[in-house]
């Protein structure tokens, strides 16, 4: 399974539509992630990306790209579990 959020702009403009993009794996499954572990990592997130944003100067622009990807050596079973997440902040 996996997800990705995106967007730039103005730090109020970004950090709204990051919340909103987040909005859609965290909805309730089925309609978006089932796996529990997965949930709390796009939560974890999507919080650490809000705090961060909070540490820009609200005149900036940045560009946020968030990406993860949870699987399992036996999907079947759902063990060997392993995760990648990978974040960019960065001022424009």
């Amino acid at each position: 399974m996996s997800w990705s959020v995106s967007s730039q702009g103005g730090i109020a403009e970004v950090k709204a539509e990051i919340e909103r993009q987040f909005s859609y794996p965290l909805a309730k499954p089925p309609a978006a992630l089932s796996d529990e572990g997965e949930r709390e990592t796009v939560r974890r997130i999507c919080e650490t990306i809000a705090q961060i944003l909070e540490t820009f100067d609200p005149k900036n622009r940045v560009s946020v790209a968030a990406h993860g990807h949870i699987g399992w050596d036996d999907y079947a079973n759902r063990t060997g579990t392993h995760q990648r997440v990978n974040v960019t902040i960065e001022r424009i």
